[in-house]
């Protein structure tokens, strides 16, 4: 059998072109800038006055529960801090600063990463607060809590979606 030519007006096929070779994508600790020092105080700043507001009008006005000390706020601060690092790797704080947490290895934030930056960050707490301002004369703007995580903090661009 003779092959036909084809139909007039269609177009031959193009040869199928080989698929692109994949690059590696650089994570976004490596593409976008770290946070540095004041912009994570204001963010963190932002995420206590909302944990402490909505913290003491539920125990006041709904659950009617005295308490003593700052032993209830820390543990509000750190299962917030958490939940939001885990869930959408920001906070209500890093949403309006425009600020997210990435690991290092640009990994997604997991539960174990989440826990172990929140009870570093308490140590960073406790030296005179030493292992936040280590972020203004760190090389790589990192506080204490993030270099045992393997996380930094990075800013990006307006507009980009974080929630």
């Amino acid at each position: 059998m003779e092959s036909l030519p084809p139909p007039v007006g269609v177009p031959p096929v193009p040869p199928i072109a080989p698929p692109p070779v994949a690059t590696p994508v650089p994570t976004t600790a490596d593409t976008l800038p770290r946070a540095g020092f004041w912009i994570r105080l204001a963010a963190t700043f932002l995420d206590f006055l909302l944990v402490l507001v909505v913290g003491e009008l539920l125990l006041n006005s709904v659950l009617r529960v005295d308490h003593d000390g700052p032993g209830l706020a820390f543990l509000a601060l750190a299962g917030y801090h958490m939940t939001m690092w885990k869930l959408k790797g920001t906070t209500i704080g890093g949403v309006i600063c425009h600020l997210k947490v990435v690991r290092l290895d640009d990994r997604p934030i997991d539960w174990g990463v989440a826990a172990v930056r929140v009870l570093t960050a308490f140590l960073s707490l406790l030296v005179a607060g030493l292992g936040f301002i280590w972020v203004a004369f760190d090389a790589e703007k990192q506080s204490w809590h993030d270099k045992v995580a393997g996380t930094t903090i990075v800013r990006v661009p307006k507009g980009t979606s974080l929630l």
